[in-house]
């Protein structure tokens, strides 16, 4: 009997973590423009960038993922693309098919930035934090606006160069499927 008291209580203790996993989440395609702005820019590459995501949201509304970026530059002055994968963390909230949440995208990847930057081409670390709308069209459909600041740090000799970060701000759309 005390065995199976033991083998009981080990299950339980082994199952307990699950408590937490949710079967919400989501993931789909991203869009979106750097806003010049003299006062929190420091470039201006007229940059757009897309990409594809995907989340899983815990019990408590915790969010984690990936992600991968492509960018890209219609500035006529400036030769720039990048590439970045990462992770997504933040916290979601919902009120009814609306959604709100919090997030940070960092990532790392490399970059071309001629002439903007004293080296042209790198690896670079990639940050993004943001405030995220959201409403659910269906049950397995949603709609996000975004707005938040990105930075990307070019990284040299295995050191990034703080000197030479290009922070701006950001809006855009995302368009995802999963369970809201």
């Amino acid at each position: 009997m005390r065995g199976v008291k033991i083998l009981v209580l080990s299950v339980a203790l082994a199952v307990l973590p699950l408590s937490v996993v949710s079967a919400r989440g989501g993931g789909g395609i991203t869009w979106g423009q750097e806003y010049f702005n003299p006062s929190l820019s420091n470039f201006d590459l007229q940059t757009t960038y897309s990409g594809a995501y995907g989340y899983g949201v815990m019990h408590d509304g915790q969010r984690i993922g990936g992600f991968a970026l492509g960018l890209r530059s219609s500035a006529p002055s400036s030769d720039f693309g990048a590439g970045f994968v990462g992770v997504i963390t933040g916290q979601e909230v919902h009120l009814g098919r609306v959604m709100g949440a919090v997030n940070l995208w960092t990532g790392l990847g490399g970059m071309r930035a001629s002439p903007v930057l004293s080296t042209p081409d790198c690896f670079a670390l990639f940050g993004q934090v943001e405030l995220e709308l959201g409403f659910g069209f269906t049950r397995v459909m949603q709609l996000t606006a975004y707005a938040g600041m990105q930075a990307i740090a070019a990284v040299v000799d295995g050191r990034p160069l703080f000197s030479e970060v290009m922070y701006t701000p950001v809006l855009g759309l995302r368009l995802a499927w999963g369970s809201f």
